[in-house]
């Protein structure tokens, strides 16, 4: 095997690696796109169960009790019982929802506190997916 032929066989493969290894390991969108929820519940035992679901996917159904799209770039989708949906800049996916909605949702559990929890980023999923939530 001549120089040139190593460096083809050996060095794309390690430069890919390279390359994808940190957006594998680190990149939400990943996990958003490809991980499966660690957890699904109804927004009314949100509180209850997220605290043991922290930085991990997790899939919600409630019922929307608000839509914020006044800033483009932090769209909010809030539903019932203290969840709150940030959907970044997809505006039109969150002005998609109307108040009174049933909407499922993905996000990645951002925070908790008494009166709610934030899912940073979130967004809606297909409400014909598979949906056993877990009871507190």
């Amino acid at each position: 095997m001549n120089k040139r032929t190593a460096r083809l066989v050996f060095g794309f493969p390690m430069a890919t690696l390279a390359i994808l290894l940190p957006l594998l390991s680190g990149c939400q969108g990943w996990t958003m796109d490809y991980g499966r929820p660690a957890a699904q519940f109804e927004a009314r035992d949100a509180i209850v169960l997220a605290p043991n679901h922290l930085r991990k996917k997790v899939s919600i159904r409630g019922r929307v009790s608000g839509v914020d799209t006044s800033d483009p770039e932090n769209c909010i989708v809030k539903l019932d019982h203290g969840v709150t949906a940030h959907f970044g800049t997809f505006k039109r996916a969150a002005e998609s929802y109307k108040v009174g909605e049933i909407l499922h949702l993905d996000g990645i559990v951002k925070a908790v506190n008494p009166s709610g929890i934030t899912l940073d980023p979130a967004f809606g999923r297909d409400p014909q997916a598979p949906f056993t939530p877990v009871r507190p």
